[in-house]
C-alpha cells in the first residue's frame, strides 16, 4: 500500500516536470534502464538498503550509474533526490506508475496477449488494428505463449480481462455440467 502511493507521488511527479511529450518516452526509457540495473546487479539493492553506508556514498553511486546510462537529466535528479530520502528501493513502483502515466499522456494502451501458439506479425497488425478502433488508443502489445491454453487467445489490457481460449470455455462448460448434475 505504502509503495503504491510513494510511486504514484513520484511517477506523478515526473510527469508533471516533463511538458515535452518526446522527452516523457525518452524518461521512461532512462527509469527503466537504471531499474533494471538495480534487478540485475542483486548487490546494488543490498547497498541502498544498508544503514551504515553513507547517503554522500549512495548519492555518488546513484550518479555513476546514471552516467553510464545516459540517464536523463530529470531522471537523474528524481534518483538523486529519492536516494536522499532513503525511497530509492521503491523504484520498481514508480517505474510501473510512470508508465501509465506516460501512455495516459500519449494516449496508449498496453496489451498483453496470451495464445497457444505465436502469433505472426500480421496477426498481431490485425490485432492493433481492431483495439484501436475499439479503444481510440495507440496500441502496444506483448505476446506471450502458453500451450496449455490449446487454442484461443487471451486478452489482458490494465485490469480487464478478455479469455476466448479453449481452456476457459472447457471450464466452463464443466462448470454447467456439474450444476445440472447438482439439480
Amino acid at each position: 500500500m505504502l509503495e503504491n502511493q510513494i510511486g504514484k507521488r513520484y511517477a506523478e511527479a515526473l510527469s508533471g516536470n516533463i511538458a515535452d511529450t518526446g522527452a516523457l518516452e525518452k524518461a521512461l526509457e532512462s527509469l527503466q534502464a537504471f531499474g533494471d540495473a538495480l534487478k540485475i546487479e542483486k548487490q546494488l539493492e543490498s547497498f541502498f538498503k544498508h544503514p551504515s553506508i553513507a547517503t554522500e556514498k549512495k548519492k555518488a553511486v546513484v550518479q555513476e550509474i546514471c552516467s553510464r546510462l545516459q540517464v536523463e537529466d530529470k531522471v537523474s535528479n528524481l534518483l538523486v533526490l529519492l536516494n536522499e530520502r532513503g525511497k530509492i528501493l521503491y523504484l520498481e513502483k514508480i517505474v510501473e506508475y510512470f508508465e501509465k502515466a506516460v501512455d495516459r499522456r500519449l494516449n496508449r494502451a498496453r496489451v498483453h496477449v496470451t495464445s497457444a501458439y505465436p502469433l505472426t506479425n500480421e496477426n498481431i497488425d490485425r490485432l492493433k488494428i481492431a483495439l484501436n478502433k475499439i479503444l481510440g488508443k495507440t496500441i502496444l502489445i506483448d505476446t506471450e505463449v502458453d500451450e496449455s491454453l490449446i487454442g484461443g487467445i487471451m486478452l489482458r489490457i490494465g485490469d480487464q480481462v478478455a479469455d476466448d481460449t479453449i481452456r476457459n470455455r472447457l471450464e466452463m462448460l464443466k462448470r454447467t455440467i456439474e450444476k445440472e448434475e447438482v439439480a
